[in-house]
């Protein structure tokens, strides 16, 4: 299993994103912090002031169980997810971006 280290410019900001997902969010430090579904870490968030939100080419694609359960909890918490595709490529699949830039990708297979 790889975990991502998402590079984020304020990690308050970043911290109150993810946890308004329903997400567990843990501070390691005042620079990083740690994101947990079900108890399990799923991203990793570490501080880059510098980090523009909209030139940030980081990404990282979260494989899920339930698609459309983990669209249907972002959605009501208000985050700005797309609808959910079916893509050619056997995915179930929808995409957020953080306050970072940080392109966010959940999917599973059809």
């Amino acid at each position: 299993m790889a975990i991502p280290i998402l590079p984020v410019r304020v990690l308050d900001e970043a911290m109150a994103f993810w946890s308004r997902s329903g997400l567990t969010v843990q501070r390691y430090d005042e620079g990083y912090a740690f994101v947990l579904a079900e108890g399990e870490e799923i991203v990793h968030l570490a501080v880059h002031p510098t980090v523009d939100p909209d030139t940030n080419p980081s990404a990282c694609y979260l494989h899920v169980r339930d698609v459309r359960d983990w669209h249907d909890r972002l959605a009501a918490a208000g985050l700005p997810v797309t609808p959910v595709r079916e893509e050619p490529w056997g995915m179930r699949e929808f995409s957020l971006r953080d306050p970072s830039g940080n392109l966010v990708r959940v999917g599973c297979a059809l």
